[in-house]
């Protein structure tokens, strides 16, 4: 059986391209399973790379979609404001309900700011004061 083991390594040697006498046979298994090893890590970290760029691709493809998407809205907002500006008539309730049920009669209005109560107390408050005056004359 040594034999026979000694026989296969050599032959191994051949396949390999190494002198199977200057290297021991646990140098030699040793070595392979180091190779295995990071092959395999490096197979891992290949397909990782792959999914992120992969990813980052697919980020991209979506932001200029949604890019490409927005300046439609809006050019489909100025060609309705251009409309009203020229005075053309035609279609104007088709381009009107359009924007109803595409939404673009509602978005980018400007927001308002919510009324405080301030500006009222303040009048309740000099009514209130010229009302005491008034009452005591």
């Amino acid at each position: 059986m040594h034999k026979n083991m000694q026989k296969l390594y050599e032959s191994l040697g051949s396949y390999f391209a190494f002198d199977p006498h200057s290297i021991s046979i646990e140098d030699f298994f040793g070595d392979l399973a180091n190779f295995r090893t990071r092959f395999m890590e490096a197979l891992k970290e290949n397909h990782k790379k792959r999914e992120m760029e992969e990813k980052i691709k697919r980020a991209k493809l979506a932001k200029e979609k949604a890019e490409q998407e927005k300046q439609e809205r809006q050019q489909k907002k100025k060609h309705l404001i251009d409309m009203h500006k020229d005075g053309d008539e035609t279609g104007v309730m088709d381009s009107l309900m359009e924007a109803l049920q595409s939404g673009a009669a509602f978005r980018d209005r400007r927001k308002r700011t919510p009324r405080t109560d301030n500006r009222r107390t303040g009048l309740e408050r000099s009514r209130s004061r010229h009302n005491t005056n008034t009452m005591g004359r």
